[in-house]
């Protein structure tokens, strides 16, 4: 069976190997993959097809990024479940209760063990006052009325004719720079 990686920025990958340091991914462009790694002054490129090597010879797994979590999907549910059970001031047992299962389920789940919560999802979205999509994806859909400057609008144009990854990429460039404008601030 043939794993598909999903490599991205901001992911650092650990070999099972102590004689190789953890990769962190700079960026992913054109085919290629920059990654910094300890040890090394400087930034070093190979082809995505040479790091899916390196990362099957040495049996490498993600251990952080932003892509950490889709190797882990249980892991993000519980973590909503958790959040959002957490914005309604339930604890694990009021949740449990509400929802006609144990608690010991709920804590289950939010460690991120899947159990048998797919027979419950309606339910806890339900008791969470969430659809069940948002419980699943952590996205709600809903139409907004926004009122956008042109440049505003020229970017958000930009933006959705973008591929899928570098939307990711963009978002994530977006975030640092906010979170460093804050910090400076701060």
């Amino acid at each position: 069976m043939h794993k598909t990686l999903h490599l991205a920025a901001e992911q650092r990958w650990n070999s099972s190997g102590s004689e190789n340091a953890p990769r962190l991914i700079i960026d992913v462009e054109c085919g290629e993959v920059r990654f910094s790694q300890e040890g090394h002054d400087q930034i070093q490129s190979c082809s995505v097809a040479e790091f899916e090597n390196w990362v099957k010879e040495n049996a490498s797994v993600v251990i952080a990024g932003p892509e950490a979590s889709r190797f882990h999907p249980g892991l993000e549910l519980g973590h909503r479940i958790r959040l959002l059970r957490e914005m309604a001031g339930m604890s694990q047992q009021q949740l449990a209760d509400a929802a006609g299962i144990s608690r010991s389920a709920v804590a289950f789940w939010e460690t991120g063990r899947s159990g048998h919560v797919g027979k419950h999802l309606g339910t806890l979205a339900g008791v969470l006052g969430v659809e069940p999509e948002v419980l699943l994806t952590g996205m709600a859909y809903k139409e907004i009325q926004a009122t956008l400057t042109p440049d505003e609008s020229v970017m958000v144009t930009m933006y959705r004719a973008l591929d899928p990854l570098i939307k990711i990429q963009a978002q994530k460039w977006i975030e640092r720079r906010v979170r460093q404008a804050d910090e400076a601030e701060g």
